[in-house]
């Protein structure tokens, strides 16, 4: 199997038990694989929730291989394993459950972190901090509007 180092971006969003956004962060990070992003947007989503207090957590990952690393339904490749050392160390601190969502199910943190890789880091702190298509995604999912996979 072959490994692809690339332009590399991460971003999360937090949301309330009703869905509203209270958080969204993206960064651009040093290149890496598409499993170094998947765990380092984890990572900067599990400690802003331990210093913030956010301790019952709810994490939905796009990332079957890291749902079932954290977890611990599989072994930890050797490449992110300080990573998920640090993971587990802050899961150990808080109430989380991991759950794993289809890549519709994370559509929000997507453009965070594509505006982070093209533009600049990008922080928000409400749903009004959004633009126009980051509100319409929170609009869509609160809807409960159907994401048609073809």
């Amino acid at each position: 199997m072959e490994t692809y180092l690339r332009r590399s971006s991460t971003g999360f969003v937090l949301r309330n038990k009703d869905g509203n956004v209270i958080y969204g962060y993206g960064k651009k990070i040093q290149e890496g694989t598409n499993i170094e992003a998947e765990e380092k947007a984890i990572l900067e989503a599990l400690r802003f929730c331990v210093e913030h207090n956010y301790l019952f957590i709810d994490l939905h990952a796009d990332s079957m291989i890291l749902k079932n690393v954290i977890t611990r339904a599989w072994s930890v490749p050797w490449a992110i394993t300080a990573y998920v050392e640090e993971i587990k160390y802050l899961m150990a601190r808080s109430n989380v459950t991991v759950a794993r969502t289809l890549r519709e199910g994370n559509k929000l943190a997507d453009p965070l972190a594509n505006y982070a890789l093209d533009i600049r880091r990008i922080e928000c702190h409400s749903f009004g901090e959004l633009d126009i298509q980051g509100r319409r995604l929170v609009n869509n999912d609160k809807m409960q509007c159907p994401y048609l996979r073809v």
